[in-house]
């Protein structure tokens, strides 16, 4: 079954259009199944809140509040909804594409945009669709180019880079111990080298310091914490390893582009 533009299962909250994209937030019950269709255009499907399944040709994905997907025309798919939720569905009309095809680009799979920078722009995008002004379609179209953008260069594959054994051995550590305070030194005497090198090496391979890489594991155990617990920001802020609330909020806000408690009631599942 093929969905021509603007046609969606689920039931429609509001729709705003901007230039070449078209916005449309839906609501969807608990234990519906939706049988496998395609879209006439290409989207993005943004997870506002609820749990489901999903199938894409012989592979399985379970999607949760904030998951960030693009979908090409004419791909098809199948959902089976868990819980009560609600996603905001942009569609992209060819000439937006053309925008980024123009490079060379393609984009003819789905891609799943994560990590903090995706979260950000989709999140700014949705508060963008709830408090419109005069000059929300132009941000709108904005912030939709950026995640095409996004979406292109996940999608473009780069060549294999060959990775030191100790780095996998830092990140691991990292992710464990994520809460404690943690020098660079103390990950040299893990990865054996000079802690020069492992600056060096880390910022190569992550695109970013040692210190940051912490940051984001923290924000992102913090997330989970909101969406899956009653603890207190407080609480959370604690136990994910930042002094305390005023420094949580300030980089949480820095990270996501929303604070903890704004993250928390827009997409904590109930």
């Amino acid at each position: 079954m093929k969905l021509e533009a603007g046609q969606f299962y689920g039931k429609t909250s509001h729709t705003f259009s901007a230039n070449n994209f078209q916005f449309t937030e839906k609501y969807y019950s608990s234990n519906v199944n939706i049988p496998a269709h395609s879209h006439e255009l290409a989207h993005f499907c943004f997870v506002l809140k609820g749990n489901y399944a999903e199938k894409i040709g012989s592979k399985d994905f379970e999607r949760n509040p904030t998951a960030l997907v693009y979908y090409p025309p004419d791909v098809s798919h199948a959902e089976e909804h868990h819980s009560d939720g609600s996603h905001l569905l942009v569609e992209i009309e060819s000439a937006g594409l053309e925008k980024v095809r123009q490079y060379g680009v393609k984009l003819n799979e789905p891609v799943i945009l994560g990590g903090d920078k995706a979260l950000a722009l989709a999140t700014k995008m949705y508060k963008e669709f709830t408090d419109r002004d005069k000059f929300s379609a132009l941000a709108l179209e904005s912030i939709s180019t950026e995640l095409l953008i996004a979406a292109s260069r996940k999608n473009t594959k780069r060549p294999e880079r060959s990775q030191p054994r100790w780095l996998k051995r830092v990140k691991e550590y990292l992710h464990e111990y994520y809460f404690e305070s943690i020098g660079l030194n103390d990950l040299a005497k893990i990865a054996e080298v000079h802690p020069t090198h492992l600056a060096r090496v880390f910022k190569q391979f992550e695109k970013c310091t040692a210190g940051d890489y912490v940051r984001k594991v923290r924000i992102a155990k913090a997330r989970q914490k909101m969406l899956y617990s009653d603890s207190s920001l407080v609480e959370i802020a604690l136990d994910t390893g930042f002094s305390d609330q005023s420094h949580f909020t300030r980089s949480f806000k820095n990270t996501i582009g929303m604070t903890p408690n704004e993250y928390r009631q827009t997409f904590k599942i109930r």
